[in-house]
């Protein structure tokens, strides 16, 4: 049975209960990745989207230290182990750090990871196999932490279905899998 699923979530007031479902979706999909993981953003930076603290997910990964896991990580790591991801995000100064990074991934994993920086988008969510993520929220620090952000989980499969097929359209071509970005 496929059960659909809906929740807002308004931060920073839920700041907390975004982290939690950050958490859990990347958990999630290090355990059974998407083909592909969509990640879109104007603004990224390498959030911490993991709490190790406790060394909780040493199951996950035995080389993460007892710390909060940057986003890069967690990329990484999904491809390493044949998950599939696609970053967009708009091409301004703040992100070209997060690009570099992008580039580094992409230069040990060109099959499995492919972005692209986009002049002009202000999109921002995530997209899995049966998920999204869409909303005002950057994956910024004060996008997941501060500012007055509006974010809506979805599960039901064929709105995620139609939100894949649409971004399979829009950026078909037009990904980078090398330093080409």
């Amino acid at each position: 049975m496929n059960e659909s699923y809906s929740r807002d979530l308004t931060a920073p007031g839920q700041q907390r209960a975004i982290r939690d479902l950050l958490q859990s979706l990347f958990v999630a999909e290090l355990l059974q990745p998407s083909r592909p993981l969509w990640l879109l953003s104007a603004w990224i930076s390498d959030i911490e989207v993991l709490d190790n603290s406790a060394y909780q997910f040493a199951a996950l990964c035995p080389d993460w230290p007892a710390n909060r896991i940057p986003l890069s990580s967690v990329l990484r790591t999904l491809v390493a182990r044949g998950g599939e991801v696609i970053v967009i995000l708009r091409d301004v100064t703040h992100n070209q750090l997060f690009a570099q990074k992008l580039r580094d991934i992409a230069a040990a994993y060109p099959d499995r990871l492919r972005w692209r920086l986009a002049p002009d988008l202000h999109e921002k969510g995530i997209v899995g196999d049966d998920f999204m993520i869409h909303g005002s929220m950057n994956l910024t620090h004060s996008g997941i932490t501060m500012n007055d952000e509006h974010v809506v989980y979805r599960t039901e499969s064929a709105a995620v279905a139609e939100r894949r097929l649409q971004l399979t359209e829009r950026w078909k071509g037009l990904l980078q899998s090398s330093d080409s970005g």
